[in-house]
């Protein structure tokens, strides 16, 4: 690998490791807004929802926990697939990954400028923003971003820390006032599923199901590998600790929300955009839901900030490779140590699929739409880097049946159950979406297929079996 491709080696600690996987979930974001999907299956059995989602989201973490330990690379899933089920899948697994990746920083561009920030605004003010002030909004957190991204990974890494800290002492303050002030409201009925939707089972499973999503993330940061210190062993232990931060933070939520707002109106709970920042105006006062406000927004810029680090690290390394980037996208920053003409392409990419997007279908249509696109692409991944598991530890000769076969196996079939039902419970203009990742799946399949084995080999293979002797 020429010098001018390559990374800061040993540039990012445990701490900015945990901070690069617990800022792409982005717990305050899910308390502020994202939990009403749950809520409008599962009611007041929400609370029980996440909790089997949390448990659940663990199975997730033993693939990458088990992968991270052999192999430290930038290209994250599209090197774990690669070894496990070879070159040709390693590259479809990046192309599926590429495409999410990309749409995970215009869609959040878009609720923050035209759905989070103007509700917000009209909630404190009474009054409403003015028309296409969200296209400022959206293009100001595009270019956060992509200058943070710029500036390096250890001072964007810096910032993650010190605000997602804050992030989640504020989920904490705030669901530990509800849960003290609300007194005799506070029960463990909660926590059956006998307030779900239909009062039963039923309810609690869908919910669960859509929540799952709310846990996704926590892997970005084995994209950072190759800037890791002692990578095999702080990645996997990172992400456990991240998933461990923000699910408590996001369960606790859950049940501080559900009791606040009332477990006998929970139906209109999930109707709301933004039902975490009426409660935080209900139980902290003004002044108390400003902060939430604050670090609110602050939750999306860190989320936008760590997916967008994550996919240009696995452009740098799949133009690195060369089989389906052009090289120089795989060029280092000298100064920066940042792979800069990636930044800038993954910026193209987020305005063009932002602003204009939104403009052309509408803001709402837009993010529902791409948000649809990012989970099936999501689990598509994980489904193949599941199956890769086994594969690779078979090949190493370290295979376990349990760590490798049957818990990703287990990982696999909520996997298909989620996108079973995101696909089954959403409707056209949301569907085209998954419409979307498809296609651009069956373009990528003939497009790898269609290689030529020679320009293939050794793909997805750089820095696999990194050279620190194993635990």
């Amino acid at each position: 690998m020429a010098d001018e491709q390559a990374l800061k080696k040993d540039s990012i600690g445990f701490v900015g490791l945990v901070f690069q996987s617990l800022t792409s979930v982005a717990p305050l974001m899910d308390m502020i807004a994202l939990m009403t999907v749950t809520a409008l299956f599962a009611l007041a059995s929400m609370p029980l929802a996440f909790l089997l989602a949390f448990v659940l989201s663990f199975l997730t973490t033993n693939t990458i926990f088990q992968f991270s330990k052999k192999i430290a690379s930038s290209g994250g899933y599209y090197s774990f697939v690669g070894n496990g089920l070879g070159s040709r899948s390693g590259l479809f697994a990046g192309w599926i990954y590429l495409s999410y990746n990309a749409l995970v920083v215009p869609n959040v561009a878009i609720f923050f400028g035209a759905l989070l920030v103007p509700a917000t605004f009209e909630l404190v003010t009474g009054t409403a923003l003015p028309a296409f002030l969200w296209i400022v909004l959206s293009l100001v957190l595009i270019a956060f971003v992509s200058g943070m991204a710029y500036w390096g990974i250890r001072p964007s890494l810096k910032y993650s820390v010190v605000t997602g800290i804050i992030e989640v002492a504020v989920m904490i303050v705030f669901s530990t006032v509800v849960i003290v002030t609300s007194g005799s409201a506070n029960t463990l009925q909660v926590f059956t599923p006998t307030i779900a939707h239909g009062g039963g089972l039923s309810g609690v499973a869908l919910g669960m199901i859509f929540s799952i999503t709310s846990f996704a993330g926590s892997g970005s940061s084995v994209t950072l590998g190759e800037e890791a210190r002692l990578p095999h062993r702080t990645i996997g232990r990172a992400i456990i600790v991240s998933v461990v931060i923000s699910g408590t933070a996001i369960l606790l939520a859950a049940y501080a929300l559900t009791i606040g707002w009332g477990t006998s109106g929970m139906s209109g709970f999930g109707l709301q955009l933004i039902p975490g920042i009426i409660e935080s105006k209900t139980y902290l006062g003004w002044a108390g839901a400003l902060i939430v406000v604050i670090f609110g927004i602050n939750s999306f810029m860190n989320l936008g900030l760590s997916y967008f680090n994550a996919g240009v690290r696995s452009m740098h390394a799949m133009a690195r490779d060369g089989v389906i980037l052009p090289r120089k996208l795989a060029a280092v920053n000298e100064k920066r140590g940042t792979p800069h003409f990636a930044i800038i392409t993954e910026t193209a990419i987020a305005i063009a699929l932002s602003v204009p997007i939104a403009l052309w279908i509408g803001p709402l249509d837009a993010f529902l739409i791409e948000l649809a696109a990012v989970t099936t692409g999501y689990l598509i991944v994980h489904i193949l880097a599941n199956i890769s598991l086994g594969i690779f530890f078979r090949k190493i000769g370290e295979l376990s049946i349990l760590k490798h076969i049957i818990i990703p196996a287990s990982s696999t079939a909520v996997f298909l159950l989620t996108l079973y039902y995101s696909i089954g419970y959403n409707s056209f203009p949301i569907d085209y979406g998954v419409v979307a990742v498809f296609l651009w799946a069956v373009v990528g399949a003939i497009y790898v297929s269609t290689r030529k084995e020679e320009k293939v080999k050794g793909a997805a293979l750089h820095n696999a079996l990194h050279s620190e002797p194993q635990l």
